[in-house]
């Protein structure tokens, strides 16, 4: 569930039973659906959409509201080698901070190479975790790590596409500085700290060369 992730750790949530952590989620999918807000209603959808396609492996018998076809946000790319790698490394980093919230232990690594491109969407686990591992963690902890995981890859993904977004703007925005005789000239960026290129943000990233 992504929403949840964006307000508790995984430490937070190991505190809890089973059943308060099934009760608080649905606390908080009551919630979003009570306030009927689009972006936290698309969020749960697109969580939904995650956890059948890619958390089976965590989540086995779990039953998600279905779409005829579900948007490509969801899916990890295996087009492109390059994306394919970026998202998988980051996810991998993702399920060595939450076993260890979760275990107090680090994860003997993946189960499989992490250059393939082969393998299909619900086996997505079982490429990023190895029998021994996922057999420390019952099913509060699968959950939870499940959860996790679905948080990291619908916002990586949306992260990635508002890059190659920010990108074209600003080549744009410096071509029209060099028109207008200002010669190279970058955007400041965002001012606003609900942009993750908001230089406050912790997703702000570095960003090479001169601000004239």
């Amino acid at each position: 569930m992504s929403v949840i992730f964006q307000l508790f750790s995984a430490e937070d949530l190991n505190q809890l039973t089973d059943g308060q952590l099934n009760q608080l989620r649905n606390i908080v999918r009551n919630a979003v659906v009570d306030i009927d807000d689009t972006f936290l209603k698309a969020s749960l959808a697109i969580s939904n959409l995650i956890n059948r396609r890619h958390m089976q492996g965590l989540l086995p018998g779990a039953s998600y509201p279905s779409t005829a076809s579900p948007p490509s946000s969801v899916n990890i790319s295996q087009e492109k080698a390059t994306d394919f790698q970026r998202a998988m490394q980051r996810l991998n980093e993702r399920v060595s901070e939450v076993f260890h919230q979760l275990t107090g232990e680090l994860p003997t690594g993946p189960s499989s190479s992490l250059d393939s491109l082969k393998l299909p969407p619900n086996e997505l686990i079982n490429q990023l975790l190895r029998e021994e591992d996922l057999a420390k963690l019952d099913d509060k902890k699968r959950k939870i790590l499940a959860w996790a995981l679905t948080c990291e890859l619908a916002n990586f993904n949306a992260y990635e596409a508002f890059e190659q977004v920010k990108q074209k703007a600003e080549e744009a925005f410096m071509d029209f500085m060099r028109a207008n005789g200002k010669g190279e000239q970058r955007p400041r960026g965002p001012d606003t700290p609900y942009s993750p290129f908001y230089p406050g943000s912790p997703l702000y990233p570095d960003r090479s060369g001169p601000n004239p």
